[in-house]
């Protein structure tokens, strides 16, 4: 027996599907998109559930298309601050998404009632909407649960650092505190700051800076006289690098109400863009631990009681 599909039934349904998703992720990745936003995301979404009425394809075309669906929708629904939060975003929705729709198979593998449609990794099911659209509600709601239960995402921590080694002092630069950052010294196991080079260029003292660029440029360029330069071994995106390391920085990190400082501060240099170029320093909790609050300035009424003195 044929199934009849109201195509009006499968768009209006998915749409409201897809908007509860869509909600669900932003919790899940700390930022949750507006109504409007949300609805901008739904459209594609709804309108990508007709693959059901294509031809059957491949298993693995089908999950190529719901990926990239993934991707299209969640680039509509979210702002795009950062590759990184985006890819967070797609792997989200794709998994929330097959999820549901693996739910309703499981729960109708081991009797498929009439009206039962299967295509293409998309479901119909000639049901009321209120029990899918309920289903999806469900998965959102529980979703909620585990956030009021053990929170939500916090918020990225983000400071200003000024480094300045020999009297020459670099820009001010954005960092990050990154709670999974584990890059260690392996000799000294003293915990360092993870720069990005390219924001750094012609400020730094000019021994340093020809050993930087002669270094990322590929050659083998000796070591600075008097100047503590070491090579640390450091796990990237892009697999096992070496990268240098400049000791001997005052570094000074500047958070609202918050500034702190540390000296002999260990550099390691990087010509990799940091967090997608939001940020141009990443340093860790261990890090954090070894700075000591900023002494705030006398105050001037105590400077105008040593006036008087």
């Amino acid at each position: 027996m044929k199934t009849v599909i109201y195509l009006d039934v499968l768009l209006l349904v998915n749409f409201l599907v897809a908007y509860l998703l869509l909600r669900a992720v932003g919790f899940l990745c700390g930022a949750p998109p507006g109504f409007l936003r949300t609805c901008a995301g739904a459209v594609p979404a709804a309108l990508s559930t007709l693959i059901l009425l294509a031809p059957p394809m491949p298993a693995a075309a089908c999950i190529l298309y719901q990926a990239v669906s993934a991707a299209g929708i969640c680039r509509a629904a979210f702002p795009f601050r950062g590759w990184r939060g985006f890819a967070r975003q797609t792997v989200w929705y794709f998994l929330l998404n097959m999820g549901l729709a693996g739910a309703v198979l499981l729960a109708l593998s081991r009797d498929l009632p009439l009206g039962v449609q299967t295509n293409n990794l998309a479901v119909y099911w000639a049901v009321s909407p209120t029990l899918l659209v309920g289903s999806a509600a469900g998965v959102y709601f529980v979703l909620r649960l585990v956030l009021a239960l053990f929170g939500a995402p916090k918020d990225t921590e983000n400071w200003q650092l000024r480094l300045s080694l020999n009297g020459a002092n670099a820009p001010p630069l954005n960092a990050l505190l990154d709670t999974g950052f584990l890059l260690r010294d392996p000799l000294s196991g003293q915990s360092p700051i993870l720069v990005s080079y390219n924001s750094l260029r012609g400020t730094l003292p000019p021994a340093i800076s020809g050993f930087l660029e002669r270094y990322f440029a590929g050659a083998c360029p000796e070591f600075p006289p008097g100047i503590p330069v070491r090579l640390i071994p450091c796990k990237t995106a892009g697999g096992m690098r070496t990268l240098p390391a400049v000791g001997g920085f005052f570094a000074r990190l500047s958070c609202p109400g918050n500034p702190r400082q540390a000296e002999r501060v260990l550099v390691v240099f990087t010509d990799q863009t940091l967090a997608d170029g939001s940020v141009q320093a990443l340093f860790g909790k261990e890090f954090y631990h070894t700075t000591r609050p900023l002494r705030e300035p006398a105050t001037s009424a105590g400077r105008e009681r040593s006036a008087v003195e």
